[in-house]
């Protein structure tokens, strides 16, 4: 399974902080909770060992993203967040942001995400939504939700966005300075041309027959 780098890196739109783990948050939702990508059936991994296989490089491509231990037990409970993470974002995407909050609200209680500063023997200090007690899939579950969380606070909430191509359910922040993108990346975008290509050919050849 390959992870494209396309990291949210606009420092106009977000922090280096919140991009970093919203950034990881839409990974993990295209890799563990997308039925549909890029035209084709896209069916999550369901075994423990599987979706820590999809997490490892997640976390890699989210640049900056501070990596605290991650048993399978977590990498399973991680999963049952993205999923409702992935509620959460179609629920901006269709203008619920109600919605999304309170789901978000959800997900910060219940992995007890609280702003503050701590670090690890040895490394320097890190400002985070997870304290040192946290489990792995906590830590990553209370960051990625605050980040999704200060996104709608700040007001940024119609730049999450969801593929515009047909069977592609695949989600990503738009950093276009006019909030234009509609697509995933370049292959669908020239999937979706290509598909109105064919539907004008197909009405101009009925038009003539007719």
């Amino acid at each position: 399974m390959t992870l494209e780098s396309d990291p949210i890196t606009s420092q106009r739109t977000l922090n280096s902080y919140v991009a970093n783990w919203a950034d990881l948050a839409l990974r993990l939702v295209n890799e563990l909770a997308t039925g549909w990508a890029r035209g084709r059936p896209h069916p999550p991994p369901t075994d423990a060992a599987a979706i820590l296989r999809v997490i490892r490089p997640a976390q890699t491509l989210a640049h900056g993203v501070h990596i605290a231990p991650l048993t399978e037990d977590d990498a399973l409970d991680l999963a049952a967040t993205v999923t409702r993470l992935r509620a959460a974002i179609d629920a901006c995407v269709d203008g619920e942001v109600q919605d999304a909050a309170e789901i978000l609200n959800e997900v910060m209680a219940a992995n007890h995400a609280v702003p503050n500063l701590h670090r690890h023997p040895g490394m320097p200090f890190i400002f985070a939504f997870h304290t040192g007690d946290h489990t792995g899939a906590q830590a990553r579950a209370a960051d990625m939700a605050a980040s999704l969380a200060l996104v709608i606070g700040s007001g940024r909430e119609a730049r999450l966005r969801r593929c515009e191509a047909a069977r592609c359910d695949r989600v990503f922040y738009d950093t276009t300075r006019n909030a234009s993108r509609r697509f995933c990346d370049l292959q669908c975008q020239n999937r979706a041309k290509a598909s109105a290509h064919r539907a004008r050919r197909a009405s101009t050849l009925t038009d003539r027959a007719e």
